[in-house]
């Protein structure tokens, strides 16, 4: 009977950890999207991209599963950058 309790214990430890992760994960994008919601990036075939003021912008391609950050260079309001396959990018702060 001790296993089993060890067991449910050890789960239920699990799902609070995991309920946890979630709730920050959350709080996290939460803030960074309205942080970037200031900038609008564009490219062909853009899934999503994102940039919030710093060095790098987050750029998601079609047919890609994943994007990356790419370093992107600034002058005033516009930054440009390109992806790894050479894709140009531009993200305006509006």
């Amino acid at each position: 009977m001790k296993m089993i309790e060890t067991g449910l214990d050890r789960l239920m430890g699990y799902v609070r950890a995991r309920r946890t992760m979630l709730a920050l994960t959350t709080l996290v994008l939460a803030s960074s999207a309205a942080h970037a919601e200031n900038w609008t990036c564009s490219a062909r075939d853009m899934i999503t991209g994102t940039y919030d003021g710093g060095a790098t912008a987050y750029i998601h391609l079609s047919p890609y599963g994943r994007g990356n950050n790419y370093p992107v260079t600034k002058k005033g309001k516009t930054v440009t950058g390109r992806t790894s396959n050479g894709t140009p990018f531009v993200c305006k702060q509006q």
